[in-house]
C-alpha cells in the first residue's frame, strides 16, 4: 500500500497552473500524493508510486501532442 509521507508537499511541490503546461514543461504528477513534481526519476521520492508523465484528459492530450507535431486521433 502506497502512502504519502508529506515530504513531496514541502520539498518538491510546484505552483499550480493549467494541467497541459505541467507536462510540456517536464513536470510529472504523483497520483498518490496529488502534486506535480520536477523530478528526474520515474517514481515519486515521497511514496515510490509511478509518476504520470503525460496528460490523461483527451483535450489536454490533444494539446500535448500538437506541441510535438503529432496528430491526436
Amino acid at each position: 500500500m502506497l502512502n504519502c509521507r508529506g515530504e513531496c508537499k514541502t520539498k518538491f511541490k510546484l505552483s499550480l497552473g493549467e494541467t497541459i503546461f505541467h507536462y510540456t514543461n517536464g513536470q510529472k504528477r504523483c497520483g498518490v500524493c496529488g502534486v506535480y513534481l520536477r523530478w528526474d526519476g520515474s517514481k515519486c521520492p515521497c511514496c515510490s508510486a509511478v509518476l504520470h508523465v503525460r496528460p490523461r484528459h483527451s483535450r489536454a492530450k490533444e494539446k500535448y501532442y500538437e506541441k510535438d507535431g503529432i496528430k491526436w486521433l
